[in-house]
C-alpha cells in the first residue's frame, strides 16, 4: 500500500473550508464512544426503473444513540455491485463505523439495471443507468436538506453532507460531487440527463432544494471523465486496488461479469486532475493487487482505510487548526520546516526536562522522547501525509506546548 496526500492545509482549505462544525469536541469523529440507533426503511423518493418498474427507494439511517448535538454531518453512502445487484444493507456496517464515532449516516438505495443480462447493456444502457442512480443519490440528499429546513428529525447540519461508496455506489458518489452543467460533456451523454429530469434528477419533487455536499468518500469507483473535475468541487478521498480488473484504477473499462462495457477513469486519475486543479485529495493505492476492494476484505486494511478516512474529513468538519491548534502553557519552542516531510526540528530555549511527542489526530502516540540539548530532530521517513501534533512539555511543572506539523 502507498498513500498520496494532497493536504496542504494552509492552502488547500483555505480553498474549500466550511469553518469548524459546533459539535466538534476533540474527540468525536475520530474516536469510537457512541453506541448507534438504526431505523430502517424511511422513504425518501420514487422514481422508474429502466425496465419500466415503479420503485420506491429507501435508506437505512444510523445515529449515535442519545445524541445531545442539535446538528451533525452526515454521511450517505451507496452500495456496490456492478449496478446490477447489492443492496443497502451492504452497507450497514460502515454506516454502523461512522455512527460510532459521531456522525449520522444514511445507507440508500438507488435504482439498478433490470432489464435481462442477456445480451449485456450497453455503454449507453450503462450510462442511463449511472444517471438513474445519480438522480436517486441527490433525492435523498434533498430530502435531507428539506428535514432540516423543517420538521429536523435527523438534526443534520445542511452544510455538512458527505456522499461516498463503494464501486458502483463511489461511482455515483463522484458524479454527485463532480458532474454539473458547466462541465464538457460528451454529446451522448446529454439527452440521457434531459431524460431522467436534467441535472437534479426527478426521484422526488422537492427541488428547491440544493444537492450540494461538501466531500465525497470513493472506496473504488470511477467518473466517465476526469475533466468533470474543476477548481470549484469538492475534495475526494480515494481508495483503489492498482491492478483492479472491475473499476479502472486509471484508464479503462468498467466491467460486468469480467466483461468490458463502459470506458472510465479511476482514482489515480481522479486523484491527479485534483491536485492540478487545487482540490484537497488523498489517494491510498494498493499496489500490485488484482483485486476489486480488496481493502475491504481484510480487517487490518480496512481498519487502516476507515480510520484515514476520518482523518481526511476530520479537519474539513472541525477547521485545520481544529483539536490540533497551537496551545501555550508557558512552553516556548519553535519548529521547523513546517509543513515537513523526511525530518522536523524542535528547537527549545532551554531544553532540560522535557518531552517531545508526536501523536497523529487520532491521538496515537507515534514518536516520544527525552530532551536533554537546545534542538531535537524528529524523523518522518515513511510517514502517512497529514497533519500531527507535536507537544513539548514539563514534566515537572505540568507546561506543555502543543503545535500542529503537516507532513507531506
Amino acid at each position: 500500500m502507498k498513500t498520496s496526500t494532497l493536504l496542504a492545509f494552509f492552502v488547500a482549505i483555505s480553498s474549500f473550508s466550511f469553518g469548524q462544525h459546533a459539535s466538534c469536541d476533540g474527540t468525536r469523529y475520530l474516536n469510537p464512544g457512541y453506541s448507534v440507533t438504526q431505523t430502517d426503511a424511511i422513504l425518501f423518493g420514487n422514481n422508474i426503473t429502466t425496465s419500466g418498474v415503479n420503485t420506491n427507494l429507501y435508506f437505512d439511517f444510523f445515529e449515535p444513540s442519545g445524541d445531545v448535538a442539535a446538528s451533525r454531518p452526515l454521511i450517505i453512502l451507496a452500495f456496490g455491485g456492478s449496478f446490477v445487484g447489492g443492496a443497502r444493507d451492504d452497507m450497514h456496517a460502515y454506516c454502523n463505523y461512522y455512527a460510532e464515532r459521531g456522525y449520522a449516516c444514511a445507507s440508500i438505495d438507488y435504482r439498478l439495471y433490470d432489464e435481462p443480462l442477456i445480451p449485456l447493456p450497453d455503454s449507453v444502457d450503462m450510462t442511463d443507468e449511472v444517471v438513474k442512480a445519480l438522480g436517486d443519490m441527490k433525492a435523498a440528499i434533498r430530502f435531507f436538506k428539506e428535514d432540516a429546513a423543517t420538521t429536523n428529525t435527523y438534526k443534520i447540519d445542511p452544510n455538512f453532507i458527505i456522499v461516498g461508496g463503494i464501486s458502483a455506489g463511489g461511482i455515483v458518489a463522484l458524479h454527485a460531487g463532480t458532474l454539473d452543467e458547466t462541465d464538457p460533456i460528451e454529446p451522448y451523454v446529454l439527452p440521457l440527463i434531459a431524460n431522467n429530469g436534467g441535472f437534479q434528477g426527478n426521484s422526488s419533487s422537492n427541488t428547491q432544494y440544493d444537492e450540494e455536499v461538501m466531500a465525497v468518500l470513493n472506496y473504488s469507483g470511477a467518473l466517465r471523465s476526469v475533466d468533470y473535475i474543476d477548481a470549484g468541487d469538492v475534495p475526494i478521498f480515494s481508495v483503489h486496488d492498482d491492478n483492479d480488473g472491475t473499476v479502472p484504477y486509471a484508464n479503462g473499462a468498467a466491467s460486468i461479469f469480467t466483461i468490458p462495457i463502459i470506458g472510465m477513469q479511476g482514482s489515480y486519475l481522479i486523484h491527479e486532475k485534483a491536485q492540478q486543479v487545487g482540490l484537497t485529495s488523498e489517494l491510498i493505492t494498493y499496489d500490485n493487487s488484482n483485486g476489486h476492494v480488496s481493502y475491504f476484505g481484510n480487517q487490518t486494511a480496512a481498519d487502516t482505510v476507515l480510520q484515514r478516512s476520518l482523518e481526511f474529513m476530520y479537519p474539513l468538519i472541525c477547521g485545520a487548526g481544529a483539536s490540533v491548534e497551537t496551545i501555550t502553557t508557558n512552553v516556548d519552542f519553535k519548529m521547523y520546516p513546517n509543513p515537513a516531510q523526511s525530518s522536523v526540528i524542535i528547537e527549545l530555549a532551554n531544553a532540560n526536562g522535557f518531552t517531545v511527542s508526536l501523536s497523529d489526530l487520532a491521538g496515537r502516540n507515534v514518536i516520544s522522547r527525552k530532551v536533554q540539548s537546545g534542538n531535537t530532530v524528529l524523523p518522518l521517513e515513511g510517514f502517512t501525509p497529514g497533519v500531527y501534533i507535536v507537544e513539548v512539555a514539563n514534566e515537572a511543572t505540568g507546561t506543555y506546548e502543543r503545535k500542529q506539523l503537516v507532513i507531506n
